[in-house]
């Protein structure tokens, strides 16, 4: 397991072209999207979401030094789970703008990441949250 990791990590430092995992719907069974994701979710996504996933303090209402929208949590404690996975994704890749144009904030998406790679990263941030988000999301989106 130690060599996967080694070996899944040292391939994502090398660049964000990696095949990881694609399909629809998210369910976070495959262990080797999950240590992918993780990987990128800590590259990409955990210097505003953290890197467990929680967010800034105060995201609902406050703003950070530019005036723009603090990142909520992925944790399964917001509104993430209200989404579904094809938004998610696009949210990831292309950035919330594509859905609101008078969007304040800096999720700006990341359109180097693949599709895959995005996929794994929803397959990460799933897998934290807690079972019942899941079987609710699972059930509500599947």
């Amino acid at each position: 397991m130690k060599l996967i990791l080694l070996v899944t990590v040292s391939i994502l430092l090398a660049g964000n072209n990696v095949v990881a995992h694609s399909h629809f719907p998210i369910t976070n069974n495959d262990e080797a999207a999950l240590v992918l994701g993780k990987a990128l979710y800590e590259k990409n996504c955990a210097s505003c979401h953290a890197i467990n996933l929680s967010g800034a303090k105060n995201w609902k209402e406050g703003k950070d030094d530019d005036g723009q929208r603090l990142p909520p949590p992925l944790n399964g404690t917001a509104h993430t789970w209200h989404h579904s996975p094809e938004q998610l994704f696009q949210v990831i890749r292309y950035g919330y703008k594509k859905f609101d144009p008078n969007y304040k904030g800096k999720m700006l998406g990341n359109e180097d990441l693949s599709e895959d790679n995005v996929w794994s990263i929803l397959e990460y941030i799933k897998s934290v949250w807690p079972k019942e988000i899941r079987d609710k999301y699972n059930n509500h989106f599947n």
